[in-house]
């Protein structure tokens, strides 16, 4: 019996568990559909430098061929039926398979930072969803608790009217207030839901209660170049490689080749076959160089060099941008730790404020105006400081992404 209601109870539990932003961005790796596509890609450049591998070994050829002449001499066969076996070597080609096996494995190191470089974005699109979905929930709260109490005034001010003590339009003002505070509300759930879908698009999760994961305090982080930055210089140098490739054509290329041939003869005009080679081995060495193609050649190899050069200066403008967001990340933290402080100073002052005002509009020493000038500053200062405490962690993300980190090594 204890076992049925406990089978009976999982599906509850797990409908209460929080999801934590570690969760989240596990899942992602498992199950999003444009991280896969880049883990595919990556096989992709792996049959590349397999293929170029390949490459070096010597190829094995075999074919056939059937001929018939009408008329033919007396001397030659009506018909003949040949078969061959090919073995082909190149033994030296300028370097041309050695340069595109190392452009290969450089277009596959790029892959590999691709992945880690969007891996990296999208857990900061995940880390955004996240405390923005915190952030708006502790608004909606905090605009809750606001409907609450501006709910007890209308019920209080409504007792007021009955024995006189209070008018219609001070009724209709907090009416008013109540209605738009309802419309804010609205607002915010439909914000807070648009946010729970795009998480659930990038990790295939529910984002319906999340938990209290947080990034550690920056400290004495080392920096270091970012994926992004080891993908153009992946990409530099696999261009530079297929430069010399292409240079390679201007250098002798030396081939080696065996061909055997059967041959069987048929319709011939004069009896015995012996002066007809039935079988035959073809030993050849050949050398050939390129000495003149109109300049065609060098023109492409320049053109290739010139995509270098300009990786290469793409490459110098990256990683100027990141040491300045890098700086940049650092010093919004300060500041985003100052906004909190006060934010924290605003709130503390806010609900001090609330309660006095509030006695005094029970006891009718302010009017209406004072007491929802009061309620509003409470509600906004709430969502203040919730808001700037949530957006700290993202800024603490960013600033470890523009560090060449990754951001979900410091969760906690």
């Amino acid at each position: 019996m204890k076992r049925v209601l406990i089978w009976l109870l999982l599906p509850a539990l797990g409908m209460g568990q929080s999801i934590g932003l570690k969760q989240f961005i596990e899942e992602a790796q498992k199950h999003n559909g444009q991280i896969r596509a880049k883990e595919i890609r990556i096989t992709a450049k792996q049959k590349g430098v397999e293929a170029a591998e390949s490459a070096f070994w010597p190829t094995v050829d075999i074919g056939g061929s059937f001929s018939k002449y009408s008329p033919h001499y007396i001397v030659s066969p009506g018909e003949e039926t040949t078969g061959f076996a090919m073995l082909n070597l190149e033994l030296y080609d300028g370097g041309r398979k050695s340069a595109t096996l190392r452009a290969k494995g450089y277009e596959k190191e790029a892959s590999l930072f691709e992945k880690q470089a969007f891996e990296k974005s999208v857990i900061l699109q995940i880390v955004q969803h996240y405390y923005a979905i915190k952030g708006l929930e502790a608004s909606l709260s905090a605009l809750q608790e606001r409907a609450r109490e501006l709910k007890t005034q209308i019920v209080r001010m409504k007792k007021f009217m009955i024995t006189g003590l209070a008018t219609q339009e001070e009724l209709d003002k907090l009416l008013a207030v109540y209605e738009n505070n309802r419309y804010t509300m609205e607002n915010t759930r439909f914000a807070i839901e648009t946010n729970r879908e795009n998480l659930r698009l990038i990790t295939g999760l529910p984002a319906t209660q999340l938990g209290r994961d947080y990034f550690l305090e920056p400290e004495h982080v080392k920096f270091e170049w970012f994926d992004a930055i080891k993908i153009l210089e992946a990409n530099a140098k696999a261009v530079g490689e297929n430069a010399k490739a292409i240079d390679a054509a201007n250098m002798p290329q030396v081939v080696l080749s065996d061909t055997y041939f059967r041959s069987h003869f048929g319709d011939t005009m004069i009896s015995g076959d012996g002066f007809l080679v039935g079988h035959q081995n073809e030993l050849k060495l050949s050398v050939n160089m390129r000495i003149f193609d109109s300049g065609r050649t060098s023109k492409e190899s320049e053109a290739v060099k010139y995509q270098k050069l300009a990786l290469l200066s793409e490459l110098e403008h990256a990683r100027k941008q990141q040491r300045m967001n890098f700086k940049l990340a650092r010093r919004n933290l300060q500041t985003t730790r100052t906004k909190m402080q006060s934010a924290k100073s605003a709130l503390k002052a806010a609900e001090s404020s609330y309660v006095t005002i509030k006695k005094k509009f029970e006891a009718g020493l302010v009017d209406d105006i004072a007491f929802l000038d009061a309620l509003a500053q409470k509600t906004l200062a709430q969502a203040r400081y919730k808001e700037t405490v949530y957006d700290y962690e993202v800024k603490k993300s960013v600033y470890y992404y523009y560090a060449g980190k990754d951001p979900r090594e410091f969760i906690r």
